[in-house]
């Protein structure tokens, strides 16, 4: 039998590459979005569009009826819808916080709740949530984001282990900072509107210049890279729990697992 995925935030970056992954791999793919009239991707016999806002429950819950009334079950659930934050904290509104919760903690929340009774029936399926090595390594002027992610990875920790028993694996694909998803672009503008105090100014422009700094060839992850990654973590069979995909993120784990002291040490001159 064809095994079904349904993948959030599919309208760009690691979405539309996921998308496109589990096509190529022969599944049956739900992409969801906020307004399917903006998908212009690949068309297939085995791909449903559908609407589908993380923060809106009842659109939540018509994608996922939508799903299995056209091909009969859903085997797998990929939580990869996201908001960016570059900013410094001080200034940035708690409306903005609270959105940025919203859709990377509270959103995945809802979807895993509806699809928990459709797992639940059918014997078992796959839930994979797209964090970020910012949960590992916390980095500059994305504090608040990196508490977003660093969330949403521990609260996937914990239930994997409630819903083991049911058949039901949880998994954390954990990706590196990627250029061509267009995220330092998309969340710069938004800082841009975000004025900075001035005594920040001197550091956010180190930071800023930092990204203008080339890595090695190859070092950085890809979309398709973590596409790949998340199909990996959609069908792996080890009981690994949690994916990283990225130099960066490699690098940023190893320092994580040194002593306190030199782990401080590490992010002191990565980061001060």
């Amino acid at each position: 039998m064809t095994r079904t995925v349904l993948v959030t935030g599919s309208s760009s970056g690691f979405g539309r590459a996921t998308v496109r992954t589990f096509l190529a791999q022969g599944w049956n793919v739900v992409a969801t979005l906020r307004d399917p009239a903006a998908w212009d991707g690949e068309a297939s016999d085995r791909l449903l569009v559908r609407a589908l806002d993380v923060r809106d429950e009842s659109s939540i819950d018509t994608a996922v009826t939508a799903a299995t009334q056209r091909f009969g079950h859903l085997d797998a659930v990929v939580n990869n819808a996201g908001m960016g934050l570059f900013s410094v904290f001080e200034t940035t509104p708690q409306s903005v916080i609270d959105d940025l919760f919203q859709t990377n903690v509270y959103g995945p929340m809802r979807v895993i709740r509806a699809v928990l009774p459709v797992f639940q029936a059918q014997g078992g399926g796959r839930i994979v949530n797209v964090t970020s090595s910012s949960a590992t390594v916390p980095t500059p002027l994305q504090a608040a984001y990196g508490a977003s992610k660093a969330a949403l990875t521990v609260f996937s920790e914990g239930l994997e282990y409630e819903l083991a028993d049911q058949n039901i694996q949880v998994r954390t694909v954990e990706p590196g900072f990627v250029p061509t998803t267009g995220f330092f672009t998309q969340t710069s503008a938004r800082f841009a509107s975000i004025p900075a105090p001035e005594a920040y100014l001197p550091y956010i422009q180190k930071q800023i210049a930092a990204f203008d700094v080339q890595p090695p060839a190859g070092y950085l992850a890809t979309e398709d890279d973590v596409a790949a990654t998340v199909f990996t973590a959609a069908t792996d069979e080890s009981g690994l729990t949690r994916f990283r995909v990225g130099g960066d993120t490699l690098d940023g784990a190893a320092a994580r697992r040194q002593s306190d002291a030199d782990y401080d040490a590490w992010r002191t001159a990565q980061f001060a």
